[in-house]
């Protein structure tokens, strides 16, 4: 005997924040792709997110270039590091 499993999903816009399931969120962010949005790397935890996932928060870091040059870089910190920090 077979059986037919239907899954459901709500219809996400570009706005909307990111859903807990697995599935869920995978369809999330293909809608989030599509709108043009891109990911940026979180500076704490190194995950990948998209800018509702994203805090206000940025690190600001002064690195050397190649020649010895100084380079202001300017990376966000997600939601979920914002939060474990002070």
């Amino acid at each position: 005997m077979y059986g037919v499993r239907i899954l459901i999903q709500p219809d996400f816009k570009p706005s909307d924040p990111a859903p807990g399931g697995y599935l869920e969120w995978h369809e999330w962010a293909g809608v989030q792709w599509e709108a043009g949005l891109r990911q940026q790397q979180c500076c704490k935890c190194g995950k990948w997110r998209f800018p509702q996932e994203l805090s206000g928060k940025i690190v600001v870091s002064h690195p050397r270039d190649m020649r010895g040059g100084v380079v202001r870089m300017e990376r966000p910190v997600c939601v979920g590091c914002a939060e474990k920090s002070p």
